[in-house]
């Protein structure tokens, strides 16, 4: 241990009540738990957060709170079976709020679930809300980012309008202004926290950290994160995690968190841990149908097919398109069964051609176009390429002829 750690873990060690000595232990401890040397640079930024939170629960303690605490940053080393595109969180609330206000500003009041603002005459906003119950009323320079303004020059704030989670718990948010935006990145991650055992892992990251944070799936990584109290879920932390991600691939043989991987078998590991998801594509559109009743998270689907086109030309979404179909089944060109549309986010690189095959994990969607139906896609959020063909190259679609110009 060099001389730089062991000097900050001395002198932090007054700041969470141990000694030198105990300071030490837990070091070494953390350090082993987490399976990284003490010398190695991670190490250091893994003590300061432990550091950190032991004082953040002291505090909390004495003030005579007490809340969960998960400790300190994990390493994780694995990779990701999907990671979605980064999705503003607080989109579907704040257009539900609005819906409301449009609806009954009286009831959206008087629920919680907006406050309205008015100028006064110094120029100040006059901000008006409803809160357990009681009238509240507080003036105010400028308005919170979330603010919006209608045509008719009314003036309205979202506002978080859940008193306590579904788990029973405080929100301490309730009755604030909703986040003007608020980005957040999931996915599954299938790898071992610290020294523990390989095993699949439901992921979320949110903020800005969540947007930069962009691995290709089924691709090694090294990261810090946070482990739920579930055992299942583990969270990127602020900048953290996205600042410590590393590719397995970039480091040198001789780094002691670097792991040879090249007998690892992706297929087998799809089977024997996510089987429940596999659907074969003609099944596509039944199981479209089984899994809305499942929680978000869980709706994904893994399947497999041969890319039959390819359009890399991105959608306004940053989405680019990829046909794939099962070759070794009878495609029902009635219903048009057997083969799929996928929508491949930017974050996801394609370097394959047509007549390759893939491995793909996403969820299934379907929409309703004038009373019509149309056939299931898939919002992919993982891909793995097990025969490569070509490279990725936009191929022309066929364009009717239009001749009204006559």
């Amino acid at each position: 241990m060099n001389e730089d750690i062991k000097t900050e873990i001395t002198k932090s060690a007054q700041f969470i009540n141990l000694s030198a000595e105990e300071a030490m232990d837990k070091f070494k401890e953390i350090c082993s738990e987490n399976g990284i040397e003490a010398d190695n640079p991670i190490a250091k930024g893994v003590w300061r957060n432990y550091v950190a939170n032991t004082r953040r629960t002291n505090s909390t303690n004495d003030s005579g709170k007490t809340e969960g605490n998960d400790s300190f940053y994990k390493s994780a080393f694995g990779f990701f079976v999907s990671l979605d595109a980064p999705r503003d969180m607080m989109a579907w609330n704040r257009m539900k709020a609005k819906e409301e206000f449009l609806r009954d500003s009286d009831n959206a009041v008087e629920n919680g679930i907006v406050a309205i603002a008015n100028k006064n005459a110094l120029d100040k906003w006059v901000v008006s809300r409803y809160h357990h119950g009681t009238y509240d009323e507080k003036t105010i320079t400028n308005l919170p980012d979330g603010a919006e303004e209608l045509e008719d020059g009314r003036v309205f704030i979202p506002l978080d309008s859940t008193p306590t989670f579904m788990n029973g718990g405080k929100n301490d948010n309730y009755g604030r202004p909703l986040p003007s935006e608020q980005m957040r990145r999931s996915g599954v991650f299938y790898g071992q926290l610290g020294n523990g055992e390989m095993r699949s892992y439901y992921f979320s990251y949110k903020n800005q950290g969540g947007v930069d944070f962009a691995p290709n799936t089924f691709e090694w990584v090294h990261f810090l994160c946070v482990e739920g109290s579930n055992g299942t879920d583990i969270y990127g932390a602020k900048d953290l995690t996205s600042n410590s991600l590393t590719l397995n691939s970039t480091m040198e043989p001789e780094n002691e968190l670097y792991r040879n991987m090249d007998s690892f078998d992706f297929e087998n590991c799809l089977r024997e841990n996510y089987n429940s998801h596999l659907v074969p594509l003609v099944e596509m559109d039944r199981a479209h149908i089984q899994r809305q009743a499942l929680a978000s998270k869980e709706r994904f689907v893994v399947t497999d097919g041969t890319v039959c086109n390819m359009n890399m030309t991105p959608t306004k979404n940053g989405n680019r398109i990829i046909n794939i179909t099962d070759l070794n089944a009878e495609l029902d060109y009635e219903n048009d069964s057997g083969m799929i549309t996928c929508w491949v986010p930017s974050h996801l690189t394609l370097d394959f051609g047509i007549g390759s095959s893939v491995i793909l994990v996403g969820r299934t969607s379907q929409r309703t176009v004038d009373g019509e139906t149309e056939p299931v896609t898939i919002n992919v959020a993982g891909l793995y390429c097990v025969i490569r063909h070509g490279s990725a190259v936009e191929v022309a679609q066929p364009v009717e002829e239009n001749f009204d110009w006559f």
